[in-house]
């Protein structure tokens, strides 16, 4: 499949270079491209080829980092050749030993769903997690053994560059718009994020929110459907009913747990965790080991983190936030009045209707970088108090003085980080930093 193919790696981030690792095994010509680095400084001129723009007659395949714009002049230029343009989850697949193979996507909620299956899978059997999360896929993919498992985190990034990934268990946590500056239209991002059940036939298991049965419908899923919901429904999967889980597997119904034993806030958060019960029942998982999984998990870093409190007021990061539903739901998973601080990189997001169904929890809005009056104008029109700061440092320094005993202080930007930050791990981590530091 690889063997005396010449291929090229576009991008040499993270995704490139653990790319190019995993091609170095097997005999083919490896170029690599990427405009924002000199790869003459690199000194590994003998492990591939710097890619130059007369090359591009003789690549047979491209794998894309997910940080690479899909409509890149370069990728422009490959499919009008028909050249194959594939993400680092679609040439992972086609090596891997394992058939057990889960994915999870959707607009929110990944990351949680995700770490919560790998921490119960953990308990039964070698398990991979990988993706946006863990290591990356392609570091595994030799080593996985057929027996162990692999769960992966899938962005819409990843998806939209598969062809023939087949994950024997899809997860889509819900779709809502996000990333319509990388998509451009909000029907691209949707299909992406349906890429995750393209392959699957009647063997498979697609775990959808019950809220997305119609749009799950248009699409016309091959796979046996499972839903979850936050109310009882018949079809088969799990549901919430007088605040206990309950999975029906279309024959029977059985008590999963309730809810008073998870630790992580939020209805959003007992979603996540019901896709992983469906998952991991269909998987056979003895239910104990469900139960003991979920009621230590103690969430994930830079989502809804509990930091420190400081004269009783409690402060939370969650950086991980990158889109204005994700803020609503870290928003309406708060306890007092909210004194947000929110901004970032701007995807083209509307604010309106977060502001608008946060209003009522907001007492304050502190903003800062590039969406900062985009947000503010927002504000504006649904009444909610703002500030605009210059930086992170200054919001903190702002919302200690701003808010009042029984408050909480909630870092949730509703935007990506790449205006004034590497990631949102960086952008959490200095959040955290700078709250350590308050007196």
């Amino acid at each position: 499949m690889l063997e005396n193919r010449n291929i090229l790696i576009m991008g040499f981030g993270v995704t490139g270079k653990t790319a190019l690792k995993f091609l170095k095994e097997f005999p083919c010509k490896i170029y690599v491209y990427d405009s924002n680095q000199d790869l003459q400084k690199l000194n590994v001129e003998e492990d591939f080829i710097i890619f130059k723009d007369e090359d591009l007659d003789n690549i047979d395949l491209i794998v894309k980092s997910p940080g690479i714009y899909p409509f890149h002049e370069l990728l422009e230029k490959a499919r009008e050749k028909n050249i194959e343009i594939i993400s680092d989850i679609e040439l992972s697949y086609r090596n891997l030993k394992t058939n057990n193979v889960l994915a999870v996507t959707g607009t929110n909620g990944k990351t949680t769903t995700t770490t919560i299956l790998g921490d119960i899978l953990r308990r039964v059997a070698k398990t991979y997690v990988v993706g946006n999360i863990g290591r990356g896929i392609l570091e595994i993919t030799r080593e996985a053994k057929p027996e162990d498992y692999v769960v992966i985190e899938a962005s819409s990034f990843q998806l939209e560059n598969t062809v023939d990934f087949k994950p024997h268990i899809a997860v889509l946590t819900y779709v809502t718009s996000d990333h319509l500056d990388w998509h451009k239209t909000r029907q691209n991002y949707v299909d992406a994020k349906f890429k995750i059940f393209k392959n699957q036939d009647e063997n498979d298991f697609a775990i959808l929110n019950y809220e997305d049965k119609d749009l799950a419908e248009k699409y016309n899923l091959k796979a046996e459907k499972y839903y979850f919901s936050m109310g009882k429904i018949s079809e088969k999967g799990a549901y919430l009913d007088q605040g206990k889980i309950y999975f029906n597997d279309g024959e029977k119904t059985e008590e999963v747990l309730d809810v008073k034993d998870i630790k992580i806030p939020g209805d959003h958060n007992i979603r996540n965790i019901m896709a992983a019960v469906i998952a991991c029942k269909l998987l056979k998982i003895d239910l104990d080991i469900i139960k003991k999984s979920i009621e230590s998990f103690t969430g994930v870093e830079h989502r809804i983190e509990f930091v420190r409190e400081v004269d009783g007021v409690k402060y939370y990061n969650d950086s991980k936030g990158t889109n204005p539903d994700s803020t609503e739901v870290a928003v309406a998973a708060m306890d007092g009045d909210v004194v947000l601080i929110a901004g970032g990189y701007d995807k083209g997001a509307d604010f309106d209707n977060l502001i608008e169904k946060s209003k009522d929890k907001l007492k304050i809005a502190i903003l800062f970088g590039q969406t900062a009056e985009k947000i503010s104008n927002s504000c504006k029109n649904h009444g909610v108090e703002f500030y605009i700061t210059e930086d992170l440092k200054k919001a903190v320094e702002l919302a200690k003085k701003l808010a009042i005993k029984g408050d909480d202080v909630l870092l949730s930007p509703a935007c990506a980080s790449w205006d004034m930050y590497k990631s949102y791990e960086v952008r959490g981590q200095h959040f955290k930093d700078l709250v350590k530091e308050l007196m």
